[in-house]
């Protein structure tokens, strides 16, 4: 059997013949590559429908930024043909929260030249919001310029997401387009640290539940296309009409996409980092979680190792803050991890309290990270554990750990 990871697109064989228990952890259910014709077929026959709705009106399709595959260049295209068909009003409005802007280039490169030519595409900033109230004690500050828009529709990737359960649905309008406030509030230490607020819960979970009380105080209809990838982003399904029906809908098709069954725990597990997270170790540092909050599939004193290229990472303010906690030597007792970023350096270090976190790549951030044990290449990693764990360490090899699911 041939064990694999991935990192980024990079398919990385992995020689683990030497070690006599080891379990690939894949998906049981594998779905057929759903084709593109099918999405522009359904897409057409949406807008058909809601023709006389959307007729004449301005309409506001939030868009995630290029840390989701969502295909932008095959969904936007068809779905701005479709749209600008009923109304001359429509504007592309990128949610990136707290990232920073994309530059020119960037912008042509992830969405195309022409498309950038052709329609009016708006990026979030800081700066453009305003208050609609609060919610649960969170004041909600969002982007004025939905107020401008008559509809909007999202257009949104559902996979497991750390915080909010699922991602999706209308997460790009409440954290995409808000304010610092907001997103700090709801990123803080005290917030995601409610048992209720991880990875596959959204029945329970204040941080999803909030996201959906956030839109309600805009009080505009609001559609979604949410698509669901497979493990290869691939696409394996989609859910497309009214926002929270067509995320529950696409939640329901994850769950049974990226379900895997798994028995106890492992000393070593060995996850593929899918692109574009791991680009960036802000982002792909969620998987550290992943594996243990819910569902704990590494014994205390195990290590967890991921894969990935972190080829962009460090340029976003928060993504500096959060490399800037993970390089000091120790923190005091009461640090207050308020700045843009820092809630994920707290997850990495809450991690590394009863799991051993190392890192494969070729790229490795500058300076020292205490938390982390960076290593070079496969031979270096199966020294290290030979040396930690002994020869024999029951290991668990997840190819890719953003289209996974543990399920008993």
């Amino acid at each position: 059997m041939g064990y694999f990871v991935l990192a980024g697109k990079r398919k990385i064989p992995l020689n683990l013949r030497r070690f006599s228990s080891v379990q690939m952890l894949t998906p049981e259910h594998t779905p057929e590559r759903v084709p593109w014709s099918t999405l522009r077929a359904s897409l057409k026959e949406y807008f058909r429908k809601k023709g006389r709705r959307l007729a004449g009106r301005k309409i506001g399709v939030i868009i995630p930024d290029p840390t989701r595959d969502f295909h932008a260049r095959k969904i936007l295209s068809p779905l701005a043909k479709r749209l600008t068909a009923l109304s001359a009003q429509v504007e592309f409005i990128i949610a990136l929260g707290l990232h920073r802007q994309l530059t020119p280039q960037e912008l042509a490169d992830f969405l195309g030249s022409d498309f950038v030519a052709q329609h009016r595409i708006t990026q979030h900033h800081l700066s453009g919001v305003r208050r609609f109230g609060t919610a649960s004690g969170i004041p909600i500050t969002l982007n004025r310029r939905l107020l401008s828009c008559d509809i909007l529709f999202t257009v949104s990737v559902v996979e497991p997401h750390l915080y909010a359960g699922f991602s999706g649905g209308v997460k790009g309008i409440a954290i995409g387009l808000a304010g610092k406030e907001t997103i700090l509030k709801t990123h803080s230490v005290a917030y995601l640290s409610q048992k209720s607020v991880r990875a596959g819960n959204i029945r329970t979970n204040p941080f999803q539940l909030f996201l959906w009380q956030a839109v309600d105080q805009i009080s505009l209809p609001m559609d979604s296309l949410n698509i669901v990838n497979n493990a290869q982003k691939e696409l394996a399904g989609f859910a497309i009409g009214e926002a929270r029906r067509s995320f529950l809908d696409a939640v329901r098709l994850a769950r049974r996409v990226f379900a895997c069954k798994v028995h106890g725990q492992f000393d070593l597990l060995v996850i593929g980092s899918d692109h574009p997270k791991d680009e960036s170790l802000y982002q792909t540092s969620r998987l550290f979680n992943y594996v243990l909050e819910g569902r704990r599939l590494v014994r205390r004193g195990g290590a967890i190792v991921l894969f990935a290229g972190l080829r962009g990472r460090g340029q976003s303010p928060a993504e500096k803050n959060f490399e800037a906690v993970l390089r000091k030597p120790a923190l005091p007792a009461a640090y207050p991890f308020r700045k843009p970023g820092e809630h994920r350096a707290f997850k990495v270090l809450e991690a590394a309290r009863t799991a051993r976190l190392c890192l494969v790549t070729q790229n490795p951030p500058k300076g020292r990270l205490p938390s982390l044990t960076l290593l070079p290449d496969q031979r270096a990693l199966r020294r290290w554990s030979v040396e930690t764990y002994g020869p024999a360490p029951r290991i668990g090899v997840i190819p890719a750990g953003f289209s996974f699911i543990p399920a008993r």
